[in-house]
């Protein structure tokens, strides 16, 4: 019976050295694999922190593209603010040589035939330049 126990010892402490020596194996690939973890994590860390620097480059770039085409939108709205100014001008100038000419035919008209005189023809175009005047005098008003 001595000898049932001892060879039962024997091959318990085998087993255990067995399980031992395929414990460490299994530590040293698990100590391998978190070894390739924070060298990966390293890189990674280091690729973030570049593609970060990138991308704050590229919104700065950005902002001062953004700024410029702002200037320039702003340029254009003065030009045609301008253009639009000068176009009711003329729009201002045309109404009132219409009406000067609308005045200067009813003033014509008004006359209907007098003898001419030397002075028939003299006093419509004056009527009609006071009328052009007024108009004018109207319009510096609005």
């Amino acid at each position: 019976m001595d000898t049932l126990v001892q060879i039962s010892v024997a091959i318990i402490a085998v087993a255990f050295v067995v399980l031992l020596v395929s414990l460490l194996q299994t530590l040293k690939t698990l100590r391998a694999g978190l070894d390739e973890m924070r060298l990966a994590l390293s890189q990674l860390r280091t690729d973030v922190s570049e593609l970060a620097v990138d991308a704050k480059e590229t919104i700065r770039h950005t902002n001062a593209l953004t700024l410029d085409i702002r200037a320039k939108l702003n340029t254009f709205n003065s030009a045609f603010q301008s253009v639009q100014q000068i176009g009711q001008a003329v729009q201002a100038v045309t109404g009132a040589a219409k009406e000067a000419a609308a005045g200067l035919v009813t003033t014509v008209k008004k006359a209907g035939p007098k003898p001419a005189g030397p002075y028939g023809i003299a006093d419509a175009i004056g009527d009609g330049f006071v009328f052009a005047m007024r108009t004018w005098s109207k319009m510096k008003k609005r």
